[in-house]
């Protein structure tokens, strides 16, 4: 009987072993894609987004950043990815070699002139101080973050430094209408990051 009670104890142990094993490699399991690796999940604020998908933006041709998009409800719907009001995050890595800030400025600029061409005062201050965040190059292997909290606003993050924090839905809406806007900047990065 003593004997038959330190294999239970045992058995318990290895499968308490296994279960904290599981729980642990999920917590930092990542989904591979093109040799670069997007977390399955991010924590924004108090809440964790899980990766919706992951889209290729491309320019002239060339492959510029993937962007993975990150969301509390899955969706497919661009207007409701929009819309939401949640935490919701889009991971971008660049894997071109580098894109200048004068670059980004005019990606950024282009996509807002599509989707929101007549914004108030007000929103385009709150433009121009996203624009201001890309003063630097990003190289290849950097990444950029853009998060949405609704009680603080749109969170910009290069190379892990925070950029700015810009409040309102006003913005976060312009913004995000250039991913999934009715002119989004790439179609195939859009689809992409919605898991179509």
């Amino acid at each position: 009987m003593r004997q038959r009670g330190k294999w239970s104890q045992f058995f318990r142990l290895g499968v308490m072993g296994v279960t904290a094993f599981l729980i642990g490699t999920s917590a930092i399991s990542a989904r591979d894609f093109k040799g670069v690796s997007f977390p399955d999940e991010m924590k924004i604020g108090q809440d964790v987004c899980q990766l919706t998908g992951i889209g290729i933006r491309k320019k002239f041709f060339v492959t510029v950043y993937y962007g993975g998009l990150y969301l509390q409800q899955h969706t497919t719907d661009r207007r409701r990815v929009i819309d939401m009001e949640q935490p919701k995050a889009v991971l971008i890595h660049v894997v071109y070699k580098e894109v200048t800030g004068q670059q980004w400025v005019d990606g950024w600029k282009e996509g807002f002139a599509a989707n929101t061409p007549h914004p108030d005062a007000k929103l385009q201050e709150k433009i121009n101080t996203f624009l201001s965040c890309f003063d630097e190059p990003v190289k290849s292997g950097q990444t950029v973050q853009i998060s949405y909290l609704p009680d603080r606003g749109t969170e910009v993050i290069i190379q892990g430094r925070q950029k700015a924090v810009i409040p309102g839905h006003d913005f976060m809406a312009a913004l995000w209408s250039i991913w999934f806007g009715e002119h989004p900047a790439s179609q195939s990065l859009m689809e992409g990051m919605l898991g179509k």
